[in-house]
């Protein structure tokens, strides 16, 4: 399963900023009967933050600066939901989708202080799914992500940044119907995370690797493997 994800963002105001994420999925199934590839445009998300505080202070005449944003999201079931695999996965986690086919929404929060060069950053998101039109909710799902970093300057508009830290998931079991449980849905799941970030004037690029620590996922069915990510950004 691979995910090619665009996104942009506006900010409105000061504190106020506008971000929308429109996914393009890659999946492929393989069973001892045949090999199932599917790709497409998934779910659209739009998120709207709203800026608490951003504070710059000198202690022991180094720069200490903090921010807090939080957020309320939106998906929008734009992604193919085939009803098809919902029956024949009888018991099994329904993720071969290209969406959910539901409407959804999110709270989030984004909290990072940096003391000079070093920082830590928080981001806290809970999605909360509703039922499709065929009657299957997938089940509700709580994100922390947790990352330290350290910023080497590498000229006056360029900069590297190392990355390490811990991503935690956990989910409710996905609901069939209104009183049938998924039963092997759910669950929760700890990763080990380290990535890199470049800025250059108005450009950044970085890539991180995730490495599962603990994973009780889908009553023991299902297992997390190694997960990469990269990406590019232009600021206008």
């Amino acid at each position: 399963f691979q995910v090619m994800e665009f996104w942009g963002a506006v900010n409105i105001s000061k504190r106020f900023r506008i971000a929308a994420f429109v996914p393009f999925n890659f999946i492929r199934r393989s069973s001892q009967q045949k090999v199932k590839k599917e790709q497409g445009l998934g779910d659209i998300t739009a998120i709207g933050y709203y800026q608490l505080f951003n504070m710059q202070q000198t202690l022991r005449n180094k720069l200490l600066v903090q921010s807090l944003w939080i957020g309320t999201g939106i998906k929008l079931p734009v992604g193919r939901f085939n009803p098809e695999d919902k029956n024949m996965l009888q018991s099994s986690q329904n993720t071969f989708q290209l969406g959910t086919g539901s409407l959804d929404f999110s709270i989030h929060a984004m909290y990072d202080i940096r003391f000079q060069n070093i920082g830590i950053n928080t981001n806290l998101s809970y999605k909360a799914n509703t039922r499709n039109k065929y009657e299957y909710r997938y089940g509700n799902k709580f994100t922390g992500n947790l990352l330290a970093y350290y910023k080497i300057s590498t000229g006056k508009k360029s900069g590297i940044a190392p990355n390490t830290g811990l991503l935690f998931e956990t989910s409710a079991k996905d609901w069939k119907t209104s009183d049938i449980h998924v039963w092997e849905t759910g669950g929760k799941s700890l990763m080990g995370t380290v990535g890199m970030e470049l800025n250059w004037e108005k450009i950044s690029t970085g890539l991180n690797w995730q490495a599962p620590v603990y994973q009780e996922l889908g009553e023991g069915k299902l297992k997390a493997k190694n997960r990469a990510m990269i990406h590019l950004s232009i600021s206008f």
